[in-house]
């Protein structure tokens, strides 16, 4: 028993650190050649696992070649859009320019409710609302509206606005973030001054506190 506790922590973490050398993307963001390595990873991987009669090289080796093939066609699709072409495809056009293009639906076999379904997720009410819909190499549909039903935009209006970046976690759970908070160029003092002008006495009582950058603050009680 002991022996195979050991085996499946010691795949586990060589798995997961060969998964990290091909990259951060969801599974739903995988291109072909990405997924069949997971697959196949995995597959090698849970050999030694079932059977102690398999050596761990015989899961850990295949797996490292795997890694570094597909590492190799990385590189090379980035040099050569030929071969990335023949590797992971391209976009098909569902909807072009308003209309519904049936027999590039019927070629990717995508049903109007898959299609009215990544419109949903879009948020997308309507197919009069699509100008494009593009079934993309990973498998997803992508949706651009027409610019008529777009909300207008500060630029449109010519509405100057102050640009809020990103918002830094800097408590989480009664804890501070100090490497987030020095980014923003402030300090405790700042940050205790913040927390009791939206009526907090203690950090401990932070369940979240974000500050954008323009040290717009937003913050969540534990109790609430």
């Amino acid at each position: 028993m002991i022996n195979i506790i050991i085996r499946t922590v010691v795949l586990y973490i060589i798995v997961v650190a060969l998964m990290r050398l091909t990259g951060k993307r969801q599974i739903g963001q995988l291109e072909l050649t990405e997924l069949v390595t997971a697959f196949m990873i995995s597959e090698l991987a849970a050999n030694p696992i079932s059977d102690n009669s398999i050596p761990l090289l015989y899961g850990i080796i295949p797996g490292i070649i795997l890694v570094c093939i597909e590492v190799l066609f990385s590189f090379i699709s980035i040099k050569s859009k030929i071969f990335r072409k023949m590797l992971s495809g391209t976009a098909l056009a569902l909807v072009k320019k308003g209309k519904l293009d049936k027999q590039q639906m019927e070629k990717a076999r995508i049903t109007i409710e898959e299609l009215i379904s990544a419109m949903r997720i879009s948020g997308t009410p309507g197919m009069s609302e699509v100008e494009y819909a593009f079934l993309e190499p990973n498998g997803t549909i992508s949706i651009i509206q027409k610019a008529t039903e777009l909300p207008p935009s500060s630029k449109d209006m010519n509405i100057k606005v102050d640009e809020p970046g990103v918002e830094h976690p800097i408590i989480i759970d009664g804890n501070i973030n100090k490497t987030e908070l020095y980014t923003l160029g402030v300090n405790e003092v700042w940050l205790g001054k913040k927390l009791k002008e939206n009526g907090f006495k203690n950090i401990n009582d932070v369940f979240y506190m974000g500050v954008n950058d323009l040290l717009e603050v937003y913050v969540v009680g534990k109790d609430e």
